[in-house]
């Protein structure tokens, strides 16, 4: 799946064990012998759905998200904060059959739950994927979120907000491929009510990135780039460069790209080394 966090320009506007101390620690240090390490910092994604099986067993619970048939597994453990109106409750609380929310992260190769509300109305989050439809009568907009790569349908309204940088635009400007940072909360349907939505980026957008090649694969075409302005990293098809192009790139060199967004990829038009900063050898 495509990284969502897309903050480039439109021209228009993934060691060893650590050691034990034998002298005092403050009670608040982590123990490796004994504590689970601490969560990643990755970005959070809310989903709301139905618990349609719970396994206290192997701590993993599968959720029917609103508005979808598929399932999605979900881990959980003691780092698990779970929330019963507005309260702290021991995950005993959760129950198969229950409507609940879940901020979610990739914790490894899996989706685990940081914060599971249940039973909770008020409870909102943000979330980042691809548009797949947009239906402006009904005001559904269904996105293949950016964690699990499943469809996710959400409501839109009449104070639902879209910008793309700076500007206001219509609804109606939503249309399939498009990158989508998003703000929601559950609503009376079940499904999650959008209030703002942020476009990052648009099939046929122009985007410039700059930085250093922190991957670089001629077989499959394709590096990836940290980008500066924005300190993410980027995959950037180059099908359409000519090898010439890229003779002298390697990862390591600092680089200007221009790129269009096709829908699917960020495609180089244009690749250029920036000498004079190269890192030491």
């Amino acid at each position: 799946m495509l990284s969502c966090a897309a903050a480039a320009q439109s021209p228009a506007s993934p060691a060893g064990p650590a050691a034990i101390e034998l002298a005092p620690r403050p009670s608040t240090d982590y123990d490796p012998l004994l504590d689970l390490p601490k969560l990643p910092e990755k970005k959070i994604t809310l989903i709301g759905g139905a618990v349609t099986r719970l396994d206290r067993v192997t701590d993993r619970l599968t959720v029917q998200p609103f508005g979808t048939k598929q399932k999605m597994e979900v881990a959980f453990d003691t780092r698990t904060r779970f929330i019963n109106n507005g309260q702290p409750v021991d995950a005993r609380a959760l129950q198969p059959g229950q409507r609940i929310y879940l901020d979610t992260m990739l914790n490894g190769t899996k989706i685990f739950a940081k914060t599971v509300w249940i039973g909770n109305s008020n409870s909102t989050g943000s979330g980042r994927g691809q548009v797949i439809s947009f239906d402006p009568g009904r005001g559904t907009l269904l996105v293949r979120d950016e964690i699990s790569s499943e469809p996710v349908k959400f409501q839109t309204g009449s104070a639902t907000v879209v910008r793309r940088g700076d500007q206001v635009l219509p609804v109606t400007r939503l249309r399939p491929g498009t990158l989508i940072a998003l703000t929601f909360g559950p609503t009376q349907s079940g499904m999650g009510g959008v209030s703002t939505i942020s476009i990052l980026a648009e099939p046929g957008s122009a985007f410039s990135f700059f930085g250093k090649i922190t991957y670089l694969d001629l077989s499959r075409h394709m590096l990836a780039i940290a980008n500066e302005p924005d300190n993410k990293t980027y995959e950037i098809q180059l099908e359409s460069l000519p090898p010439s192009s890229l003779r002298g790139v390697h990862p390591g060199s600092q680089v200007g790209i221009s790129a269009v967004f096709n829908g699917d990829s960020y495609i180089a038009r244009s690749i250029e080394a920036v000498h004079g900063i190269e890192p030491a050898r």
